[in-house]
């Protein structure tokens, strides 16, 4: 056998190899006699059938198996000896004419290979990526305050409805005259005023007191159709083909009045003599909330930092071979048409695994099984603590090595480790421009 590499250009090879007999002919031997054993021929008894016969029927086919088996074990320790950094995997050269399958001699196959870019990659204080932090100003501070005062206020039964109160009404549906709709749909309901989106719906339902009514849109009272139809009493399909307003009477108006800022609510919410004054609570839910978008900041930073270090780089990839690659290789057919439009997204993802590895390459960064069990457990006790659960360290234990065995689960674990090692080692290394944005703007920024 002899394997020649022949470079095309920086990121694509071909592999010609040449098979002789003597590479092929033990093996394509054993295999026929392999299938002598059990070939069930009529007229013959298993494993009495002529090997002459079975060469007849079978032996292009065996012969095609044993000479793909050698061609990719070559392959692949022709790879590992020469340390090529290959993209997908070697596909044969379409259009070639190998040798006669019907009176083998030599053999001559020709493989492409798409390889890995080379690429700089320079991470110190030259590069400066944005990171985005809510500015968690007075503003903020009052709302959640306010919110947390509601959560253990009291509900009082005011005359009149303002914005932010609750409504219990009857929804019934009525004609284009504003006639309830004989047979339609009729419905006992809650509406909270504040949640409601639409302006002029809101205004129609602040100012109301017992027995008025006013005829609304439905579709104004949510945008959520699953919460419409539980609403309605219809289902989600129902909700899609409704047309026609209704007719909203108010039945009682309820408002949570806010509980007062003093020692009784410090020790409900932050446990007994934590907090002492409101000018400790306003700091304390300051922190509260930066710790809670800290998360956010950081899964925005990662997603901002990937985009920019790939447009920064754009490593170069060798698309036509990795083109005809997915096409060969994809489980589902997929058409080249589809595959024009898909490919811009595949190939940016490659493009950020290539410097991702190289990252975690140059830096020697290392994910350890600890490390795993570490980070499943605290995401264990973070799920199970939404439910007042606390957890034993056996148990944590226990269910950890459960996911870790997993392994579609355990290659998830491992891939945000490497990928959080990696964004940390940024932090570290580069510029970091910290943006304060307001609460509304940085989740319309996550949100696109």
């Amino acid at each position: 056998m002899n394997i020649v590499q022949n470079n095309i250009d920086a990121l694509n090879a071909e592999l010609n190899i040449h098979l002789e007999p003597a590479d092929y002919s033990e093996r394509f031997e054993k295999a026929l006699k392999n299938y002598r054993k059990n070939a069930n021929i009529p007229g013959f008894r298993p494993g009495h059938v002529p090997v002459s016969l079975i060469k007849q029927r079978y032996g292009k086919a065996l012969l095609a198996d044993e000479v793909n088996n050698i061609l990719q074990d070559a392959i692949y320790k022709f790879i590992s000896e020469q340390k090529l950094n290959v993209l997908g995997n070697p596909i044969p050269k379409e259009g070639d004419d190998v040798g006669n399958w019907d009176n083998p001699t030599d053999f001559n196959f020709t493989y492409q290979l798409g390889l890995a870019p080379e690429f700089d990659l320079k991470l110190d204080k030259s590069q400066s990526f944005d990171y985005f932090r809510v500015d968690v100003n007075e503003e903020l501070v009052n709302r959640q305050i306010k919110d947390l005062s509601r959560r253990y206020g009291k509900l009082s039964n005011p005359e009149v409805s303002e914005s932010e109160d609750m409504l219990m009404v009857n929804l019934a549906q009525v004609d284009a005259s504003g006639n309830v709709v004989e047979g339609g749909i009729n419905s006992k309901t809650t509406i909270s005023i504040e949640y409601i989106k639409d302006a002029d719906t809101k205004a129609k339902l602040t100012g109301l007191k017992v027995n008025d009514e006013v005829v609304v849109n439905p579709h104004h009272l949510s945008s959520n159709h699953e919460d419409l139809a539980q609403m309605l009493g219809i289902t989600h399909d129902q909700v899609h083909h409704l047309e026609g307003d209704f007719k909203l009477s108010v039945t009682d108006v309820r408002r949570m009045e806010p509980a007062d800022l003093n020692q009784e609510l410090f020790d409900k919410l932050f446990g007994e003599g934590t907090i002492t004054s409101e000018a400790e609570m306003r700091a304390r839910v300051q922190a509260d909330i930066e710790k809670m978008f800290e998360k956010d900041s950081n899964w925005m930073f990662k997603r901002e930092f990937v985009k920019t270090i790939v447009d920064r780089i754009n490593p170069t990839l060798p698309d036509e071979f990795l083109k005809r690659w997915i096409l060969l290789a994809n489980e589902k057919p997929v058409t080249p048409e589809a595959l024009e439009v898909e490919y811009p997204s595949y190939a940016g993802g490659l493009r950020w695994q290539l410097i991702q590895n190289k990252i975690i390459r140059e830096n020697e960064i290392k994910v350890t099984i600890e490390d795993a069990k570490a980070h499943v457990k605290q995401l264990l006790s973070e799920r199970y603590a939404q439910y007042g659960m606390n957890l034993e360290e056996e148990q944590l234990e226990e269910l950890s090595k459960k996911t870790l065995g997993n392994r579609e689960e355990a290659q998830n674990v491992y891939d945000f480790l490497y990928e959080d090692a990696v964004v940390n080692l940024v932090k570290a290394n580069c510029t970091i421009n910290e943006n304060k944005l307001s609460y509304d703007d940085f989740v319309n920024r996550v949100q696109h």
